[in-house]
């Protein structure tokens, strides 16, 4: 199969491999045995990085063979908005001149291994952090630093960001657990997360007035956020920059969540 037959099935041939650069060769292999689902899937993927980069799609650069590999074989199964903005961001913050760099093949990865629950509480999270916390000149890199950073997220908040099913709000006590242990896990967040009623919660936060989640960023937690915006290239110490801006992505409800610690 030839690349350009390969390059059509997934979009405009000329924006895929200005995305990729000469890492579109690849795609001319074995791309036609995907179904017509997962190629849209796949073109999805390559339209939001292209959005997410914006003028620097005009610039020398390439993505790593690895990168695309893991964004095929993973989001080529992506049904889930959030999941393809993340596959999105990660593919746009992967192109780059340094041909070895292949850092976003980590982060595809660890996408693909979390739930769609996991991933929402991810972008809810440090949405929340840097709505809360953006302009100050704050290391996100200092582990006292990130400590200063916890938050506390009522129930309110959280039942409108993930939009609960009915048959979702009865299994709620059950996806809790599921979604911060599995973020603890990849290493997300700190370790230091707290979930339950009030009363279990003023010991560690007396402003506290329902069930809700107190919980800490983690470096990796913070690169994974900035990566799924397309701003890879950027280093994490920028994440509060007052110029770094996190345009809401559509359909996901952020309400207000509060700072733990002065």
């Amino acid at each position: 199969m030839e690349v350009g037959s390969g390059l059509a099935l997934l979009g405009s041939a000329k924006l895929i491999e200005k995305l990729l650069g000469p890492t579109c060769e690849y795609l001319g292999q074995n791309i036609q045995q995907l179904t017509k689902k997962m190629h849209d899937n796949i073109a999805k993927i390559f339209t939001n990085a292209e959005s997410k980069l914006g003028d620097r799609i005009n610039q020398e650069g390439r993505v790593s063979p690895k990168v695309l590999k893991s964004i095929i074989d993973n989001g080529a199964w992506c049904e889930e908005e959030l999941q393809c903005e993340y596959f999105g961001g990660v593919l746009a913050s992967s192109r780059s001149s340094i041909s070895r760099d292949d850092r976003g093949a980590y982060l595809s990865n660890l996408v693909s291994e979390l739930s769609s629950y996991q991933i929402r509480m991810h972008y809810l999270i440090y949405s929340e952090i840097h709505k809360l916390f953006s302009g100050k000149e704050l290391n996100v890199c200092e582990h006292a630093i990130r400590n200063k950073l916890e938050i506390f997220i009522p129930l309110g908040t959280y039942i409108e960001s993930f939009d609960f099913s009915e048959e979702e709000l009865k299994r709620l006590f059950e996806l809790t657990p599921h979604i911060l242990f599995g973020l603890a896990n990849a290493g997300l967040i700190e370790n230091s997360f707290q979930y339950g009623p009030q009363e279990s919660l003023n010991k560690k936060y007396p402003g506290a007035d329902s069930y809700g989640i107190i919980v800490q960023p983690s470096q990796r937690g913070v690169e994974l956020y900035m990566w799924a915006y397309g701003r890879g290239f950027e280093p994490l110490t920028s994440f509060f920059s007052s110029s770094n801006t996190y345009k809401p992505i559509e359909g996901i409800k952020i309400g207000q969540a509060f700072p733990t610690k002065k």
